[in-house]
């Protein structure tokens, strides 16, 4: 048998157009993350998702108190009812005084977390294979190993010795037709929250000074009419939030449960092999050629990550599924004011003066009524996120290894 028969895939970290004579690229790994196969499962299954969300639980931020400046107009209304028929009431004004909120809140907040992408660090190659039985990895091809021991013109990709640093990288397949050596990815999550709030009424328990002394329009000689009367009203009125979300940056560590393996680059300038080499599978676990092996490092439902250091040869980590620790956040308000129409006083008094000695009720009248702008602030509150998988779109495979060389005459590949 062939050191290396049609099937078994290895890497490529160059272009497409580089692809050796004799190797085609394995196009059902474009785009995919090499993933092993389950114990006792034939590999070739896919699985996985590009992008996650998380579903976001509801939480409340409380209104912190807040109050206004207010401007009384004018009285548009204000006949006498004692005495006397002029309008000696209109035109007066009242100072305002709106004294801090009374409730108001932003309750709800269900949602979701942004969309973000499933992507580990990673480094994309062409995952190539023969077009026929082969004895010899072509120059520049790499394979996986889970030895210490060294040969001569076979490097481990860490950036040295012109090979590509794939240290604590994961290995997509490159786009369709696309060139290897694109990174990227992350094990940092960054989402925004998502959600929206029901915004509760706040009110403000408004009440006016008495009024500025006006001229009665029924008494020409110009004795003036001091109407001794207030008003008090309850404003209601919502606040308007800022529809930005607040982002929250996961400190946790997020990628998928993996086991780390060597990738080493074969820079003899020609075609050689190597026992012990690791390749992959995409047929079953019964047809894997009788030279090869599964890897003794359990590769067995665990995606591939890479590492330039031997002790770390089967080191294992991650998680497939995660949430997030509670975060706290807050929303800015986009201002609010209020606006109302005061009707009659609320309360009558000596409106007696020397123009009308007879009138002894305070008028009825009519103001209008605005505040300025308030920015109140909300208090912080966390929120939990459910959990979601952070498994990249990937397609399963046997990782195998060349358990036995067959010799022969030396030859150019």
């Amino acid at each position: 048998m062939s050191n290396i028969p049609n099937g078994v895939i290895f890497i490529w970290a160059g272009n497409h157009a580089d692809i050796p004579a004799g190797w085609e690229r394995v196009t059902a790994l474009d785009g995919k993350y090499p993933k092993g196969a389950a114990d006792g499962v034939n590999p070739n299954g896919t699985g996985g998702s590009a992008t996650h969300i998380h579903t976001l639980s509801s939480h409340t931020h409380t209104m912190v108190a807040h109050s206004h400046t207010g401007t009384v107009g004018p009285a548009t209304s204000g006949i006498g009812t004692g005495g006397g028929t002029g309008n000696a009431g209109q035109n007066h004004t009242h100072t305002a005084t709106i004294p801090d909120s009374i409730g108001g809140s932003l309750t709800g907040g269900s949602g979701t977390y942004s969309e973000i992408l499933n992507d580990p660090p990673y480094y994309t190659v062409i995952f190539i294979r023969p077009t026929n039985p082969v004895k010899y990895l072509p120059n520049l091809a790499i394979y996986l190993y889970e030895n210490t021991d060294s040969k001569s013109g076979h490097y481990v990709c860490d950036g040295n010795n012109s090979t590509p640093n794939l240290a604590n990288k994961y290995l997509k397949g490159a786009a369709a037709g696309a060139n290897a050596g694109s990174t990227d990815g992350s094990t940092t999550n960054v989402h925004s929250l998502i959600h929206t709030h029901t915004i509760a009424d706040h009110s403000h328990a408004m009440t006016t000074g008495y009024p500025s002394i006006q001229v009665a329009s029924d008494s020409p000689t110009g004795q003036t009419v001091g109407y001794s009367h207030t008003h008090s009203q309850t404003i209601t009125g919502k606040d308007n939030i800022s529809e930005t979300a607040p982002q929250i940056v996961g400190s946790e560590v997020v990628e998928p449960a993996y086991t780390k393996l060597l990738a080493v680059q074969n820079r003899t300038g020609h075609g050689d092999a190597r026992l012990g080499m690791i390749g992959m599978w995409l047929g079953t676990l019964s047809s894997i050629p009788s030279n090869y092996e599964l890897t003794a490092t359990n590769m067995k439902g665990r995606h591939l990550k890479l590492t330039a250091t031997a002790s770390e040869i089967g080191n294992t980590g991650g998680s497939n599924t995660h949430t997030h620790a509670s975060k706290s956040h807050t929303h800015v308000s986009m201002g609010h004011s209020h606006s109302a129409t005061l009707y009659h006083p609320s309360n009558t008094g000596d409106e007696k003066s020397s123009a009308s000695p007879t009138r002894a009720t305070a008028p009825t009248d009519t103001h209008s009524f605005s505040t300025s702008i308030a920015y109140p602030t909300y208090s912080s509150d966390s929120t939990e996120s459910g959990l979601s998988s952070n498994e990249p779109e990937y397609r399963t495979v046997a990782f195998i290894k060349l358990k036995s060389l067959q010799h022969s005459s030396f030859m150019f590949i």
